[in-house]
């Protein structure tokens, strides 16, 4: 049960590193390489094998759990989750020069993903009622840092977009990293 998720956890979390070595080697302002090419899309296959592992080891763990009280049920972290997206995608729609569909895709299904991980953990009383919200701060923290840059670099420079696009991956690590260590 606990390995699983912990396991699972890891995965993301190097998930997020081969991507953004995937990101520092196709993506080079003003330049144009083929992002599939060679080793690019070798690592590119890697990167969704670890999100793949990931995301099926947290599920199986977090069913796993004997679960007695929930503090939000995963019904309403699925429509918060949707209703966020959706808000996303009208800004940049309305906002922006195209939605940036793939990503705010991804880090509002990351951001699910971790809240029902910490409403599991919390239902089994793994965590205590303060670790829980603590835990709930570094998230929504996260996130924040992670929705405002994806959503904002593309209407910065060049060079500033190209790092702005690294620093929601490396939140995401951080913050499930620290999950990690605050639950076990």
């Amino acid at each position: 049960m606990h390995r699983s998720i912990i396991i699972g956890q890891l995965s993301l979390i190097v998930c997020c590193i081969f991507y953004l070595i995937w990101w520092s080697l196709c993506y080079k302002p003003n330049v144009v390489v083929d992002r599939l090419d060679g080793i690019r899309g070798a690592l590119l296959l890697i990167t969704a094998l670890c999100g793949l592992v990931g995301v099926c080891l947290s599920v199986h763990g977090m069913g796993m759990l004997s679960v007695q009280h929930l503090m939000f049920s995963g019904s309403k972290i699925i429509g918060v989750g949707i209703l966020t997206y959706i808000v996303l995608l009208l800004i940049t729609v309305f906002g922006f020069y195209r939605p940036v569909t793939t990503e705010l895709l991804l880090i509002t299904g990351w951001m699910m993903l971790e809240t029902c991980l910490i409403n599991d953990l919390y239902g089994a009383q793994i965590v205590s009622s303060s670790r829980y919200w603590g835990l709930m701060v570094v998230l929504v923290l996260a996130f924040f840092v992670s929705m405002v840059l994806y959503v904002l670099y593309y209407r910065m420079e060049p060079m500033k977009a190209y790092y702005a696009a690294m620093v929601p991956l490396i939140t995401e690590a951080i913050s499930m990293a620290i999950v990690l260590i605050l639950s076990f």
